[in-house]
């Protein structure tokens, strides 16, 4: 025997002699031998040990050592779902997270916004190593629309995230009203987020107009084909067609039928004409304009199942020389407008509930019906007249559907009117009818009174611009137009009749003579209107006017022009003189002094006919000064602007007297002056989007409110789609959608948290034409049956909802916006509509389902109990041991086993001492295996007793057949 091998083998024994008085576990020699020879490998401890310091160390770094700045900036690295967890960590991480500085941190980083165009260019260029995530030079500012009217930087940047999530998980959302649409609990099929249907309209849609809200109804669509003046409603959750539009099989003949050697858009010799324009509104009905020579508005109201032709008598102006005859045969429609809600109805007192555009420089207001607290009219009646351009066709009509009495008390500007030559004309007062029942003829000669009421704004800059030749006569011929009086100027009958006669003169020009008399003819412009900007001093109202890059040398640009009201010292003489600029501040105008366009009040030039009246005065107290400013369009100046929209959100539809987060600051700000200035900043600073597309596919957004007047207003955002052109383009406060010339349709992010499309509404095309469209029109290109056309939004952003069209087909999307938080990967399977339990294959047998389970667990106890009498009958009282019993028993009686086989291999050791073979074994086995002499063992005849006991034979039978099952 190796003496080291077995030193190295017994090196666990206890051999403390200090312990033999006291009695020792029988088996514990042989249990440590056992393990001596058998190590244990060793165990993997914990990664660390949270102990408890008795006195804390001045060397180490702590918690409270790092600043405020450096820890909210590691908070906004965090996901939008940890904030809350990291809250509970301590009393300070509450404090911080809860504050606006830390989420308007994390806001930013995740949002870059405008950032990303100057990281792309300049810091790049600068930092060639750095990657668009790196913090060189990121602005302190981001401009967008409120999700909530009471926003904060947490609940917008939650929301934000949450939402933008939900739209690229793509999963349904709740149908709006109170019951369920057809196409989700019907039959039990699983629920879409999308729906596509067909219109019923033979031709494309050009027109939408949805209502998301509707009480416990589900949402209601109106979808309108401009071209033949033709409207349906459609329930977008299950695409049923009502019968309202499909009943009256009235359609408007078509510019090309009518006129086919007519050059369109007044580019030709003969009169001005343009294809058939449309606007719809689901609460009131459709209007749409014939854009032939002769043609006149087309009206169905929405409790109407017939339409009709509205307008005046021609032979009431007969008898009236102070009233213009219009010359109806060169006469077109090329501007509609009707409204969308009664607000603006109920302001004007039924006056204006419809408006139109003609080719000779008419706007005509039309009723709505009457209002219980105005004068009676007719529904379609023309209520107002005037004359603002006579031979320049009116091409866009913009109305504030928001205006309320409060904007009316104001005086601010609720409609606004674009010409051929690029003159904005406003209204900022609303016209006062009589209210008597009439005849068609006196109610057309009360409407041309009325309409005297009021007197169209024309916004100087945009006033006309005569071309220049050799002989100086187009200064003359080009830069004056006479106008529809106003019964504040106080002329006479002489001069009524006179400026009735000139207006006759001008309404007989062709558009050829303005188009050599004066610059910036062009048809297709654009115009938007920012009714709701507001710089807090009763103005602020903006007003695009969009050149597409059509007309002959006119590249595509915006202009924007801004209100302002300049307050002025009454004089005891009224005076037309214009007024010098007034600055604003001490040193002047920087930079923007060539933009400031001088407050002068309306007059005309003294070349003007005697008869031609001048301008009412302004009021005394304060004039109104315009402002312009261009934006800069990134190098696709040369491109044509297809599309434009601006943001229809709830929030941006708020001046600043009505816009509860600034009301709410500025009483906490009165209450509080020392109140925290970040908490009182509106997140987004009230911006409003507005979007362009462009014939090469790409998209530009700005912000319409963007107040640095010392340069070009530059985009926020410049996306690049697949489409090879953007033909329709919507955006609110979440999410930008497009639509393209191939039926594509994709949404976007406006502030940049992520460069690729969120999600695809609508695949391309396949090529697939309608077999009915196709035989009304065979010689249009494909394309045009798969172009997007229109495309309308919730206008609460944090609905995801909205519909679009495409050739006369329409797509609904309804997406669900309380998704999961980020990282949970479970998700509730049987979850129903009602809180109930169901199964996704047995939902219309809830009942027997939870029968089954009951007789499945009745059979299981059953099979239990039997099992259990079974083992008593075979085991005795040992059959109720349990698994961790039985061991241990097993054990105790295997130990006194093994003492007793030990003890008898002992006392014959001894009996046989004399033997040399026996000596050799009995030594090596006391070396090895005799347990200490002080291990007393019970007496033999106790132990024979024991053993031969009749009990213990049966418990230990009873064992080995256990062990052996």
């Amino acid at each position: 025997v190796n003496a080291d091998q077995l030193d190295e083998k017994l090196r666990r024994l206890s051999l403390d002699k200090g312990l033999d008085d006291r009695p020792s576990v029988p088996g514990q020699r042989i249990s440590e031998y056992e393990k001596a020879l058998n190590p244990q490998a060793a165990k993997q401890g914990p990664g660390f040990q949270v102990i408890k310091r008795s006195e804390p160390r001045s060397d180490g770094i702590r918690l409270d050592n790092f600043p405020n700045e450096i820890l909210t900036h590691i908070f906004s690295h965090l996901p939008p779902d940890c904030h809350s967890s990291v809250a509970l960590v301590s009393k300070r991480f509450w404090a911080l997270v809860t504050t606006h500085h830390a989420w308007r941190m994390a806001f930013m980083r995740y949002f870059p916004g405008h950032t990303i165009l100057e990281s792309n260019g300049k810091a790049a260029a600068a930092h060639p190593l750095t990657g668009p995530s790196s913090d060189v030079m990121r602005f302190e500012t981001r401009y967008f629309p409120r999700l909530t009217s009471l926003a904060t930087w947490r609940s917008e940047y939650l929301l934000r995230t949450r939402h933008l999530r939900s739209l690229a998980r793509g999963k349904p959302g709740t149908p709006s009203g109170g019951s369920l649409s057809g196409r989700v609990g019907r039959a039990g099929k699983k629920a879409s987020a999308v729906l596509t249907y067909n219109s019923k309209l033979p031709w494309q849609v050009t027109n939408l107009h949805a209502v998301f809200l509707n009480g416990k109804k589900p949402p209601r669509v109106m979808q309108g084909a401009g071209d033949l003046g033709a409207a349906t409603i459609s329930d977008p959750t299950t695409g049923k067609i009502e019968k309202w539009g499909l009943e009256d099989l009235f359609t408007t003949p078509q510019l090309d039928e009518v006129a086919p050697n007519l050059v369109p858009y007044g580019l030709g010799d003969g009169p001005a004409g343009v294809p058939n324009v449309m606007d719809v509104s689901y609460t009131y009905g459709m209007i749409s304009g014939e854009g032939f020579p002769g043609g006149r508005p087309f009206f169905r109201g929405v409790n109407e199942m017939r339409g009709r032709y509205i307008g005046a008598e021609i032979s009431a102006v007969d008898t009236h020389p102070d009233i213009p005859k219009i010359p109806e045969m060169s006469d077109a429609i090329c501007s509609v407008w009707i409204a969308k809600s009664s607000t603006v109805t109920s302001t004007t007192q039924s006056m204006c509930g419809m408006l139109t555009g003609s080719a000779l420089g008419i706007i005509t207001a039309y009723s709505l019906g009457w209002d219980t607290t105005g004068p009676r009219y007719a529904n379609g009646g023309v209520t107002a007249r005037w004359v603002i351009s006579p031979g320049v066709p009116i091409i866009s009509l913009k109305v504030d559907d928001s205006f309320n009495q409060k904007r009316k008390s104001s005086s601010r500007v609720w409609a606004v009117a674009l010409n051929a030559l690029g003159e904005v004309y406003y209204l900022c007062d609303v016209p006062i009818g009589k209210p008597v029942r009439a005849s068609a003829e006196e109610m057309t000669r009360n409407a041309w009174y009325a309409g005297r009421t009021v007197y169209w704004h024309l916004l100087e800059a945009t006033r006309r611009i005569a071309r220049e030749d050799e002989l100086d006569k187009n200064a003359t011929r080009g830069g004056y137009s006479p106008r529809s009086p106003s019964a504040s100027m106080h002329l006479s009958q002489e001069q009524l009749v006179a400026e009735a006669r000139e207006i006759e003169k001008f309404m007989r020009y062709r558009p050829s003579h303005f188009r050599k008399v004066c610059e910036g003819w062009d048809m297709q412009r654009k115009l938007e209107v920012d009714f709701a900007s507001d710089d807090s001093k009763g103005a602020g109202e903006s007003i695009f006017v969009i050149d597409c890059g059509l007309a002959e040398n006119r590249p595509a640009g915006i202009q924007r022009y801004s209100r302002s009201l300049i307050p002025v010292q009454a004089t005891p003489s009224e005076s037309t003189t214009p007024l010098a600029p007034v600055s604003t501040s001490l040193f002047g105008s920087i930079g923007g002094f060539a933009n400031r366009i001088s407050p002068i009040s309306e007059s005309h030039t003294p070349l003007s006919p005697p008869p031609t009246p001048k301008s009412p005065p302004m009021p005394l107290t304060v004039i109104h000064d315009w402002s312009k400013q261009v934006f800069d369009l990134r190098g696709y100046s040369h491109d044509v602007v297809t599309s434009v929209a601006l943001d229809n959100s709830l929030s941006s539809l708020f001046t600043l007297g009505e816009d509860p987060l600034h009301t709410a600051n500025e009483a906490s700000s009165t209450t509080s002056p020392w109140a925290d200035h970040g908490a009182r900043e509106i997140p987004g600073r009230r911006t409003r989007f507005i979007v362009i597309g462009t014939n090469r596919g790409a998209v530009l957004v700005w912000n319409a409110r963007d107040d640095d007047r010392t340069r070009e207003i530059q985009p926020l955002r410049i996306l690049q789609t697949e489409s090879p052109e953007v033909t329709a383009v919507a955006v609110s406060g979440l999410y930008l959608v497009h639509g393209g010339s191939d039926g594509l349709v994709q949404a976007w992010d406006p502030l940049a948290s992520t460069a690729e499309p969120i999600r695809t509404i609508n695949a391309r095309s396949n090529g697939r034409v309608p077999r009915h469209m196709l035989v009304m029109n065979p010689a249009l290109q494909e394309s045009t049956y798969a172009a997007v056309r229109a495309i309308h939004l919730d206008p609460d952003p944090t609905t995801l909802q909205g519909v679009v069209s495409f050739g006369a087909f329409l797509r609904y999307w309804s997406y669900g916006s309380n998704g999961h938080a980020a990282g949970r990967k479970r998700r509730v399977r049987h979850s129903d509509m009602d809180a109930r339990l169901a199964s996704r294959r047995q939902g219309h047998a809830v009942s027997g389902y939870i029968a089954s389970e009951e007789a499945e667990m009745r059979r299981e106890n059953e099979q239990q109990a039997r099992e259990h009498s079974r083992r008593l009958k075979r085991f005795g009282a040992l059959g109720d041991l349990t698994e961790e019993e039985a061991l241990l028993y097993a054990q105790m009686v295997s130990e006194e086993a093994y003492n007793v086989e030990e003890q008898r291999r002992a006392s014959d050791s001894a009996a046989d001492a004399s033997l040399d073979t026996a000596s050799s074994v009995s030594e090596n086995t006391v070396s090895t295996l005799t347990p200490d002499p002080s291990v007393a063992g019970p007496s033999a005849s106790e132990t024979s007793g024991v053993a031969e006991d009749e009990y213990e034979q049966q418990i230990q039978q009873a064992i080995r057949l256990s062990l052996m099952e």
